[in-house]
């Protein structure tokens, strides 16, 4: 179901923001790297390199609302 909200909303932002997927089972350093507990979890880095995690299944219209929020902080 996630899978259908970042189809929907990635090619809205896909000149804006760097967005990378990671399957945790092949790459459980990764995970263990950012500390994911659950899935899905997403990870916001900064230009500035603040970090920003966000556990669970976001709507369209909550993952737009955030990745606007992330474009007006620069």
């Amino acid at each position: 179901m996630f899978n259908s909200v970042l189809d929907e909303i990635v090619p809205k932002y896909e000149d804006k923001i760097n967005m990378y997927k990671v399957d945790i089972e092949e790459s459980p350093e990764i995970a263990q790297m950012f500390g994911a507990r659950g899935i899905p979890y997403m990870v916001f880095i900064s230009d500035s390199g603040e970090v920003s995690p966000n556990v669970g299944a976001l709507t369209t219209d909550q993952l737009k609302y955030y990745f606007d929020g992330l474009l007006t902080k620069e």
